[in-house]
């Protein structure tokens, strides 16, 4: 078969396709219009016409430099374009601008002049931008845009759009001119453009996708890509269009999915438009219907944008732009956890989509229980947010911090989709490897289990009729990927990190568990059968997914001392064990003795430097001690080889020497109960308990410490000996009535006295014996001190008298070989006068101590100097000048602890308004000092200071005063915010993220203490005695008094601390504190009057008189001498005038003395 010959004109030339030659256009310099208008004329030649546009492009983007003043420069291209407008008699519809280079752009149109096509439209382009500058020449430049909505003008758009991909030269400056006309003018011509979107629209989604390849973002910026300028002309509309043109926008499927497709490649000052555009004009735009947002924000669209977490600019472009992974973190986070944004959508918690909860089951079903009805949703849990469900496995939160919080938030506003992600992603196994991905999975599965239980499990008003599944329940207890044979394996591995992360996964899953089934026992009584079942099959779920009891208490044991903090978290999920699953904990017989000695061994021994490991070693043994609680065969009071002294004494003994201000109610309560079942203490209902001891030791321990020390041993003996042969000392003491033969009533048979005494007259010979000087010596101290306490708690001083009396030879044997020592009358003495104690120690006593001074039972009436002594309390607002000059010098941390920021914050009360504008310059300077500074607390303090600042500026401070109250609040915060322990610290952090500014006619916190439970345990009488001490503190003024007696919702402020101190539960303290409110009322002008004939403070007075006289309040005569003597301060101080028309009128029987 022979060749096929050629046909044709080029049959002997090459087949190749010849190479095409761009050549670069010339230009001259423009220096009038007419030149201009002669080189844009329309001509048939190609050349001159690119010659007369290179010009042009030139001398615009001279105009459009910012270097020089082109005044002379822009009149030329004014003149020119005035000299070519269209007649104003022709029909605004049929006006052409620019008629020569629309013609040029016809010619370019028809002779497929690709290198003309560009030039016309980049000096369009070039020519709007700069017109849209100009005010005077925003009519002209409107002109332009209307022109290119004319057809013929469309259809060339239309086919600059559709030119082929490699003909990005001409597609680009396209793309830009029509970027340039949508936003002219504020968008006048948007809604015009998008309607001819046949034209204008076209190929938008393929030009999208063309890009640079291999350029840098400086590149990139200088010359944009097609891609950028298809985007910027797209948001550009989105930002300009009313919400009906932007939903059908939006609603082109193909555009949207080419928006995020080559995210990647973008340059960054391209992504945070993309971003910021999106968030603020669609998902945030509550004129633009949800199904308008839902079409933006697909799944595909989602997974794209999670990408840009990874997103890194170059070295030049960093710091000059928000950061990429910042603004999608804040997108994404707007996005998928806003109901309004169009992805969320509606759900019921616990309860799978399809399900209605509060629908019977059916009998059948309901004899067979609830696990046929749960077993479904094991492998597959149906959702209402598919979106989300399909978003959520693209992520990666165990290898980006910013990630993990978006999980955690998408969890936290749509419950349902836990089980579902911890279902579909099972590839991840947990077991322990200590590498950075396990860490960073373990830190977000931490975030994850600490996610609260939804409310009624996502009931919509309460508990439906169905309890949810429990195997949803459970993976939201503890997720799928732990198991017990890997949390086994994390309890016991060798390093500290996996071991401590598991013991807290089981303390956050435990505390979840029991939260959630108390809810199932709070839920609705009509199907009570199937909650019950419910509940039992959730803690048996639980039982089989944790490790058990025994694995713990290993765990717990190989924990090396030093590690403090891990120490405490394994007492603490013990404890929790205890407390929420005892069924499970018995069965390991767990002894908690040696760990319980240990713990008060390590106590008693030394404390800890850093008050924060004292805090932790404390937790620990309450949990401890707790768990004591739940061990039937706990030792109290057995000696062992690593304690010198017996559980309970060690206890006391850390109870007694806990640092001041440290309180320890756990264990107060522990050692309340241990000593009243083992009879350590007289057991009748008056009786102060341990009380008397308590406070005997702690002022030893006060004035003398060494002599506690040894006195520890002695007293250990006799409580260990009266808790084992209690009936031996009530033996003894029956002996010692009938020895001194004294009547019943004045033994004190109805109160007995307790057994301590008389282990303690048992014990003293063996001192004696034993030549003890330091035990004799610490007696003598001790003795008197618990004597005459034991007296004040309403035991008979003739019994403990006649035990004085024999104790007196062994005192007088062993005394006498010292020297300097008491005789036995003297010991008898001092025993039988009550000791000076604080108020809160005698409160059922025969005297009374306020502020160091005592008023005994047979005082009598007080008088005006001992009740100014006793509740008169010094300014703690006092002004310091000083501390205007001296805090510059310091350092943070002497900032806040040595008082310096509260002497500064004090300033503001002062009478001198130069020192209070001062004070708030130097407050906010602190302010930033303390922020820049590595204070743990810094940012709390500079929030309160800046605060106080803000509100001061409210205030006119070269007139007035800032209250007194709001001054004395912020002082009193700034001690409780350094420590993070402290009872008042989340409620003073909430009130601060409350606003920016304090109201000035409120005081701070009250109606959160008074009303609201506490933030932290069993700490009420806590909170309220700080709340009195800075109201009190901010108490100055007659303005400050206004605050006081202002009416509001709950009532009076004043009057609301006289309902609370007239309740029986208030504690004598703080009624203390309540009075010397009161007396500070008494001090201001008008302030007793106000009382008198606002509150009632005459009858409030004479009613807190009779409920402490009456028989049932015993020892309190003291306290209703006080009511007295501050009833005839209120009537000496008021306006006696005032309060004789007031009583006159109230018919009151009150006689003015």
């Amino acid at each position: 078969m022979g060749k096929r010959q050629s046909h044709g004109d080029f049959a002997g030339g090459p087949r190749k396709r010849q190479r095409i030659v761009h050549e670069a256009p010339t230009s001259e310099n423009i220096t009038t219009a007419r030149q201009l208008g002669q080189l844009l004329a329309f001509g048939q030649d190609p050349k001159a016409a690119r010659h007369g546009l290179q010009s042009l492009k030139l001398f615009l983007d001279e105009l459009l430099g910012e270097r020089e003043d082109h005044s002379d420069r822009f009149r030329i291209l004014k003149d020119y374009l005035q000299s070519t407008a269209p007649p104003t008699s022709e029909d605004e519809q049929n006006r052409v601008y620019l008629r020569d280079i629309m013609q040029t752009w016809d010619f370019a149109s028809q002779t497929s002049n690709d290198n003309l096509l560009s030039a016309v439209v980049v000096a369009l382009a070039l020519i709007l931008k700069l017109l849209s500058q100009k005010l005077d020449m925003v009519p002209f430049g409107l002109g332009v845009c209307r022109t290119l909505l004319h057809k013929r003008q469309l259809e060339l758009i239309s086919r600059n759009l559709s030119a082929d991909k490699g003909k990005a030269f001409i597609i680009s400056p396209t793309l830009r001119l029509l970027k340039e006309a949508v936003s002219f003018d504020g968008g006048a011509v948007a809604k015009p453009i998008f309607r001819a979107r046949a034209f204008t629209l076209k190929s938008l989604a393929r030009n999208m996708g063309i890009v640079h390849i291999g350029e840098q973002d400086e590149e990139a910026a200088k010359r944009p890509s097609a891609r950028t300028n298809a985007v910027l002309f797209f948001l550009s509309a989105l930002k300009l269009l009313p919400p009906e043109a932007k939903k059908e926008l939006l609603l082109q499927r193909d555009v949207v999915t080419a928006l995020t497709r080559e995210t990647k490649q973008d340059p960054q000052y391209l992504l945070v438009e993309l971003l910021s555009t999106l968030r603020d004009h669609v998902i945030l735009d509550d004129k633009l219907p949800r199904e308008a947002k839902s079409a933006l924000l697909g799944g595909g669209t989602l997974m794209r944008l999670s990408t840009l977490y990874y997103y890194r600019p170059k070295a030049s472009a960093e710091g000059k732009l928000p950061s990429v992974p910042d603004m999608v973190h804040e997108f994404l986070l707007s996005a998928c956890t806003i109901p309004s944004c169009g992805i969320l959508r509606s759900d019921f918690g616990f309860y799978p989509r399809g399900i209605d909860p509060d629908v019977t089951l059916p009998t059948a079903e309901a004899e067979l229980g609830i696990q046929a009805w749960m077993g479904q949703f094991r492998n597959d849990v149906p959702v209402r947010n598919y979106v989300l469900s399909t978003f959520l496995p693209h992520l990666r939160p165990w290898s980006n911090v910013k990630q993990s919080e978006l999980v955690i938030a998408i969890f936290k506003v749509a419950p349902e989709l836990f089980a579902d992600y911890f279902i579909k992603n099972k590839s991840f196994t947990f077991d322990p490897k200590l590498s950075t991905t396990w860490i960073g999975y373990g830190a977000f599965l931490f975030q994850a289990v600490m996610l609260p239980i939804p409310k009624f499990f996502g009931g919509k008003s309460g508990f439906p009729e169905l309890p949810p599944p429990t195997s949803i329940v459970i993976d939201n207890v503890l997720p799928l990927p732990f198991n017990q044979k890997v949390l086994i394996r994390c309890l016991a591995h060798k390093s500290k990190i996996v071991s401590f992360f598991a013991t807290r996964i089981l303390v956050l899953a435990i505390q979840k568990l029991d939260s959630a089934v108390k809810m199932y026992r709070t839920a609705s009584q009509v199907n009570r059968a199937l909650w019950d079942e419910a509940a039992r099959s959730l803690v048996d779920e639980f039982c089989q997914r944790s490790p058990g009891i025994k694995e713990m208490i290993n765990s717990y044991r190989a924990i090396p001392e030093e590690d403090i903090l891990h120490r405490e978290a394994g007492s603490l999920l013990l404890r929790l064990f205890y407390e929420v699953l005892p069924q499970v904990a018995v069965i390991a017989k767990f002894d908690v003795s040696p760990f319980l000695e240990t713990a008060l061994g390590r106590l008693s021994q030394s404390r800890p430097d850093d008050a924060r490991d004292l805090a932790l070693n404390l937790k620990e043994l309450e949990n401890l001690l707790a768990i004591a609680g739940y061990s039937p065969g706990m030792r109290w009071f057995s000696s062992s080889d690593s304690l010198a002294l017996s559980p309970f004494t060690s206890l006391l003994k850390v109870y007694t020497e806990a640092p001041q201000g440290l309180e320890l109610p756990k264990v107060r309560e522990v050692l309340d109960a241990v000593a009243a079942d083992h009879q350590v203490v007289a057991a009748y209902t008056s009786h102060s308990g341990l009380l008397p001891l308590l406070r005997s030791v702690q002022t030893l321990h006060k004035s003398e410490p060494q002599r506690l020390v040894d006195l520890w041993s002695f007293l250990d003996k006799c409580l260990v000996r009266c808790a084992s042969t209690p009936v031996k000392y009530c033996a003894l003491m029956q002996n010692m009535i009938q020895e001194i033969g004294v009547s019943s009533d004045q033994s004190g048979d109805t109160n007995p006295t307790s057994p301590v005494p008389f282990a303690a007259l048992e014990q003293l010979p063996f001192v004696v014996k034993n030549a003890e000087s330091g035990t004799l010596q610490a007696l003598e101290k001790f003795l008197p001190i618990f004597f005459g306490l034991l007296v004040a708690a309403g035991e008979s001083k003739v019994l403990l008298e006649a035990v004085l009396q024999k104790m007196s030879t062994n005192f007088a044997k062993g005394l006498s070989k010292l020297p300097s020592t008491k005789t036995s009358k003297a010991l008898l003495s001092e025993a039988s006068d009550p000791p000076s104690t604080p108020w809160e120690v005698v409160q059922d006593a025969e005297s009374v101590v306020v502020n160091g001074h005592v008023f005994g039972a047979t005082d009598s009436d007080i008088t005006d100097e001992e009740l100014e002594q006793m509740l008169d309390s010094s300014d703690s607002l006092s002004v310091d000048t000083s501390a205007l000059t001296k805090w510059s010098s310091k350092t943070a941390d002497e900032l806040i602890d040595e008082g310096y920021a509260v002497s500064l914050i004090s300033l503001l009360v002062s009478e001198h308004a130069s020192f209070r504008k001062e004070a708030v310059t130097n407050i906010l300077k602190m302010a930033g000092k303390i922020k820049q500074s590595e204070y743990e607390e810094k940012e709390q303090i500079w929030l309160l200071l800046s605060e106080l600042a803000e509100t001061s500026k409210s205030v006119r401070l070269e007139v007035d005063q800032l209250p007194g109250p709001i001054v004395a609040f912020a002082g009193h915060a700034v001690r409780m915010l350094k420590d993070p322990l402290s009872v008042l610290y989340p409620k003073i952090n909430a009130f601060l993220t409350r606003a920016p500014v304090w109201t000035l006619d409120r005081l701070p916190l009250v109606e959160e203490v008074l009303a609201e439970e506490p933030a932290v345990g069993e700490s009420y009488y806590n909170q309220l005695s700080w709340l009195l001490s800075y109201l009190l503190a901010g108490l100055r003024t007659e303005q400050d008094l206004e605050l006081f007696h202002k009416k509001r919702a709950k009532g009076p402020v004043l009057e609301r601390l006289l309902a609370l101190a007239s309740t029986s539960y208030m504690r004598l303290p703080l009624r203390i504190q309540i009075l010397k409110l009161l007396y500070r009322v008494t001090k201001i002008k008008g302030g007793s009057t106000m009382l008198t004939t606002r509150c009632g403070i005459l009858s409030w007075l004479d009613q807190q008189k009779k409920s402490v006289a009456s028989p049932s309040s015993a020892g309190h005569e003291n306290e209703a001498r006080i009511y007295e003597a501050l009833k005839r301060r209120v009537l000496q101080t008021g306006d006696q005038e005032r309060i004789a028309e007031w009583r006159k009128a109230q018919g009151s029987s009150h006689i003015i003395s």
